[in-house]
């Protein structure tokens, strides 16, 4: 076959890091009163926001808020499901939540200084007193904090305020996990102090996605936030175990027990999208989503997961293995970073997020994301960052497309796609398997006056017929289609899809590229090629042996 001169990859870029957004940022009221602190023998304002008993005492930050009436707060009733919460099965218990959102820039409220840690939470919400909020509808962010932390501890607080500042309406609880299981992030890759103490880790674990949900619940219909935010753009971040929380959230079976057997927790189809920073997924002895990370396949959800190559915590091989059992739209940027959140961070996470987010939310208030994202390599400035991961489904069909969908037949270890529906029983029946990937394509000419429409004909060839490979090949370039002098049969036009540019082998803005892979065995008679719009499947490839042929096609996303 041809060799095309290039490789055309679609995440080629590196990108500047967004500024500090558009948006002055306002939170609600989560004032704490010093005589309430003091009434509690010196306990330290953040163990109240965490959640850390004292002396065998419960500790809360419902304990020492100064005007509970103001402060958004939920009693989370828990299912009577003792498989999934040994100790709280059947009862309620209190969460607060803190929201952070854009706010008019007329608002002249004060921030409000934490007690302890010094931080300030802006704008804060006076007692008695409605939220600020703009007259525009905007999407809504559930923040899952990390393990024994709270979303006003230093670093958490900084995020949901840049994250509201780009546009968001941020919701998070505070989770109190040392409430349900005293398991510390030093102690979670000890196998010991994990399998001795299961139940409770997993009653920790699902409690976490539980309590979004309500958090969703309670922000739907309060009085101002529920006509303040899009309930049909609801995407969620989470740090850490809040990673693996959103996972759960959005269909992640949870590993219940030691032999690995796995749940349903709390799910909720109103998210629509999802952002792990370091995520939690378990560790070698032990996965967070069942064995293989088998769990993972539920969700439904595009995902977006930022890991840390020098984290210890939440090992970056774990991350990969649950990202790669996603069958929704997923990705991986690996960072060179630890196990936590520094300022130098803030630039990466935030635009890497909000770019995500915006693409597969739809925010009208940022109609070019997707082109965007679709480019995206790494941002430029703070830690070393790549996309390693990426793999996308296509949206629902707009223009008159259809999915050209991938099959693979594992005894001749051979690809094919078709976008005919009848073509699929016959395919399946003589043993090929689908392998999720797809793009699109239009299986119908396009009329060239709109452009944005304008197709080529696909061909299609094949090689057995004359003596030559058992095997199909595809081509958009008129030049690659009359292959009879090589042995090939052409079969005909199997769809339309836009052509690449020549030369430079690109696509109009807003395109995916569409790459074709060669397995480089037309000396046994058994040539084949393999076409996807994944980076990452271009390179796994090439790993075992097969040529990168470059961009061939374009699709729309």
């Amino acid at each position: 076959m041809l060799a095309l001169p290039a490789l055309a990859f679609n995440h080629e870029l590196a990108v500047g890091a967004v500024g500090n957004g558009l948006y002055a940022v306002a939170c609600t009221n989560v004032e704490q009163d010093p005589a309430l602190i003091a009434q509690y023998g010196g306990t330290q304002p953040e163990d109240f926001w965490e959640g850390k008993p004292s002396n065998g005492q419960a500790r809360y930050i419902s304990q020492i808020l100064r005007n509970p009436g103001t402060t958004l707060n939920i009693n989370l009733p828990v299912p009577d499901q003792r498989h999934l919460y040994t100790n709280f099965a059947g009862r309620q218990v209190a969460h607060v939540v803190i929201v952070c959102h854009p706010t008019p820039s007329s608002n002249t409220d004060p921030g409000y200084t934490l007690p302890q840690t010094g931080s300030t939470v802006p704008h804060m919400q006076p007692a008695g007193q409605w939220p600020k909020v703009i007259g525009t509808r905007l999407p809504l962010l559930l923040f899952s904090h990390g393990l024994a932390g709270s979303p006003i501890s230093p670093g958490h607080l900084e995020a949901l305020v840049q994250l509201a500042a780009q546009g968001y309406v941020v919701a998070a609880p505070f989770h109190g996990d040392p409430r349900f299981s005293r398991v510390r992030v030093e102690d979670i890759g000890d196998a010991a102090f994990v399998l001795t103490h299961f139940d409770e880790v997993v009653e920790l674990e699902a409690m976490r996605p539980l309590a979004l949900k309500a958090v969703v619940d309670l922000m739907l219909a309060h009085p101002v936030f529920g006509g303040a935010v899009d309930p049909d753009r609801i995407g969620a971040f989470g740090a850490s175990m809040g990673g693996q929380a959103i996972l759960n959230l959005t269909g992640a079976r949870l590993t219940t027990s030691l032999s690995k057997a796995c749940s349903e927790t709390a799910r909720d189809p109103r998210v629509k999208a999802a952002v792990g920073l370091v995520p939690y997924a378990g560790q070698t002895f032990l996965p967070s989503f069942c064995d293989d990370q088998s769990g993972a396949d539920s969700v439904t959800v595009p995902f977006l997961g930022m890991a840390g190559t020098e984290d210890t915590t939440a090992p970056v091989g774990m991350t990969r293995q649950a990202v790669n059992r996603i069958p929704a739209s997923h990705y991986l940027v690996e960072m060179n970073i630890p196990h936590e959140f520094r300022p130098e961070y803030v630039g990466d996470i935030i635009t890497w997020t909000s770019t995500f987010l915006n693409a597969y939310l739809g925010n009208p208030l940022d109609p070019g994301a997707m082109s965007r994202f679709i480019r995206m390599k790494s941002v430029i400035g703070g830690p070393n960052d790549e996309m390693t991961i990426d793999v996308h489904q296509p949206f629902a069909n707009t223009l008159g497309e259809e999915r050209v969908l991938e099959y693979y037949h594992p005894r001749i270890n051979h690809y094919f796609m078709t976008i005919e529906p009848s073509d699929i029983p016959i395919i399946l029946a003589d043993g090929w398997q689908p392998t999720g990937y797809s793009f699109k394509g239009w299986r119908w000419f396009q009329p060239p006056s709109d452009p944005a429409l304008a197709a080529a004909q696909v061909c299609r060839s094949y090689g057995g017929l004359n003596g030559g490979p058992n095997s199909h090949f595809f081509s958009a370039e008129p030049s690659e289609c009359p292959l009879a002098d090589r042995g090939w049969f052409l079969e005909g036009v199997v769809f339309y899809a836009r052509r690449v540019g020549q030369p430079g082998l690109t696509c109009p803005d807003g395109y995916l590229k569409v790459q074709r892979a060669y397995n480089n065995r037309f000396p046994q008679n058994d040539s084949n090629h393999r076409f996807s719009t994944s980076d990452s499947t271009m390179r796994d490839m090439r790993r075992v042996g097969w040529i990168i042929e470059g961009a061939v096609m374009c699709s729309r996303p």
